[in-house]
Protein backbone atom coordinates (compact mmCIF):
# COMPACT_ATOMS: atom_id res chain seq x y z
CA UNK A 1 0.00 0.00 0.00
CA UNK A 2 3.12 2.54 0.72
CA UNK A 3 3.99 1.90 -3.10
CA UNK A 4 1.19 3.40 -4.40
CA UNK A 5 1.40 6.63 -2.55
CA UNK A 6 5.02 7.09 -3.10
CA UNK A 7 4.16 6.71 -6.55
CA UNK A 8 1.45 9.33 -6.31
CA UNK A 9 3.62 11.57 -4.20
CA UNK A 10 6.31 11.47 -6.55
CA UNK A 11 4.12 12.14 -10.05
CA UNK A 12 2.66 15.34 -8.19
CA UNK A 13 5.99 16.67 -6.81
CA UNK A 14 7.02 16.40 -11.13
CA UNK A 15 3.35 17.76 -11.96
CA UNK A 16 4.74 20.76 -9.86
CA UNK A 17 8.18 20.97 -11.06
CA UNK A 18 7.13 20.71 -14.67
CA UNK A 19 5.22 23.81 -13.95
CA UNK A 20 7.63 25.76 -12.37
CA UNK A 21 10.07 25.33 -15.62
CA UNK A 22 7.93 28.03 -17.55
CA UNK A 23 9.89 30.82 -17.98
CA UNK A 24 9.31 33.99 -20.43
CA UNK A 25 11.89 37.18 -20.17
CA UNK A 26 11.17 40.09 -22.62
CA UNK A 27 14.29 38.64 -24.86
CA UNK A 28 11.34 35.90 -25.64
CA UNK A 29 9.26 38.39 -27.17
CA UNK A 30 9.56 39.27 -30.29
CA UNK A 31 8.22 42.75 -32.43
CA UNK A 32 8.11 42.61 -35.96
CA UNK A 33 7.55 45.92 -37.85
CA UNK A 34 6.85 46.36 -41.54
CA UNK A 35 4.45 48.86 -44.05
CA UNK A 36 1.58 47.38 -45.13
CA UNK A 37 1.77 48.99 -48.41
CA UNK A 38 -1.27 50.70 -47.66
CA UNK A 39 -1.61 54.59 -47.47
CA UNK A 40 -3.76 56.27 -44.43
CA UNK A 41 -5.04 59.88 -45.14
CA UNK A 42 -1.04 60.30 -47.16
CA UNK A 43 0.41 58.64 -44.12
CA UNK A 44 2.27 54.56 -44.95
CA UNK A 45 0.42 52.02 -42.45
CA UNK A 46 2.85 49.78 -40.90
CA UNK A 47 1.92 46.50 -39.87
CA UNK A 48 3.09 45.33 -35.90
CA UNK A 49 3.24 41.74 -34.74
CA UNK A 50 4.25 40.73 -31.54
CA UNK A 51 5.14 36.84 -31.53
CA UNK A 52 6.50 35.46 -28.18
CA UNK A 53 9.32 32.40 -28.52
CA UNK A 54 8.34 30.95 -24.98
CA UNK A 55 6.18 28.05 -24.37
CA UNK A 56 4.36 30.23 -21.33
CA UNK A 57 1.12 32.36 -21.57
CA UNK A 58 2.02 35.69 -20.91
CA UNK A 59 -0.74 38.27 -19.50
CA UNK A 60 -0.36 42.10 -18.64
CA UNK A 61 1.65 42.67 -21.73
CA UNK A 62 2.52 46.03 -22.14
CA UNK A 63 4.40 47.78 -24.97
CA UNK A 64 6.80 50.71 -24.23
CA UNK A 65 5.36 53.78 -26.34
CA UNK A 66 5.54 56.97 -25.30
CA UNK A 67 5.47 59.66 -28.01
CA UNK A 68 3.20 57.09 -29.88
CA UNK A 69 0.21 58.48 -32.57
CA UNK A 70 -1.32 56.69 -35.42
CA UNK A 71 -4.23 58.55 -37.63
CA UNK A 72 -5.71 55.00 -38.20
CA UNK A 73 -8.20 53.57 -35.15
CA UNK A 74 -6.68 50.44 -33.56
CA UNK A 75 -8.72 47.67 -32.22
CA UNK A 76 -8.79 48.27 -28.40
CA UNK A 77 -9.61 44.84 -27.85
CA UNK A 78 -6.13 44.43 -29.63
CA UNK A 79 -4.06 47.49 -28.39
CA UNK A 80 -5.04 50.04 -25.62
CA UNK A 81 -2.71 53.15 -25.44
CA UNK A 82 -2.78 53.87 -22.01
CA UNK A 83 -0.20 56.96 -21.54
CA UNK A 84 3.49 56.08 -22.04
CA UNK A 85 2.13 52.29 -21.97
CA UNK A 86 0.12 50.07 -24.74
CA UNK A 87 -1.60 47.42 -23.13
CA UNK A 88 -1.85 44.37 -25.21
CA UNK A 89 -5.71 42.15 -25.71
CA UNK A 90 -6.84 44.36 -22.28
CA UNK A 91 -4.00 42.09 -20.33
CA UNK A 92 -5.97 39.10 -21.37
CA UNK A 93 -3.41 36.00 -21.99
CA UNK A 94 -1.58 35.86 -25.00
CA UNK A 95 -0.79 32.34 -25.96
CA UNK A 96 -0.17 33.34 -29.86
CA UNK A 97 1.32 36.17 -32.20
CA UNK A 98 -1.25 39.31 -32.30
CA UNK A 99 -1.32 41.79 -34.76
CA UNK A 100 -2.43 45.43 -35.13
CA UNK A 101 -2.05 47.86 -38.23
CA UNK A 102 -1.15 51.83 -37.51
CA UNK A 103 -0.96 54.64 -39.70
CA UNK A 104 2.23 57.03 -39.11
CA UNK A 105 4.98 59.25 -40.96
CA UNK A 106 7.78 57.16 -39.19
CA UNK A 107 7.45 53.53 -37.60
CA UNK A 108 7.58 53.81 -34.15
CA UNK A 109 10.53 51.57 -32.12
CA UNK A 110 8.09 49.60 -29.59
CA UNK A 111 9.71 47.86 -26.48
CA UNK A 112 8.29 45.30 -24.35
CA UNK A 113 7.58 46.42 -20.94
CA UNK A 114 9.47 43.96 -18.74
CA UNK A 115 6.39 43.98 -15.82
CA UNK A 116 4.57 41.24 -17.40
CA UNK A 117 2.71 38.31 -15.61
CA UNK A 118 4.28 34.95 -16.65
CA UNK A 119 1.21 32.22 -16.51
CA UNK A 120 2.30 28.73 -15.95
CA UNK A 121 0.10 26.03 -17.54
Amino acid sequence: MATPVKILIAILIMLCVGKGNCQCSPQDIEIVQSQTGAIVQQKPEWKVTINKKCDCTIENVNLVCPGFQTIEPIDPSVLQIQGDKCLLKGGQAITQAISFSYAWDDSYSFKIDPNFTVACS
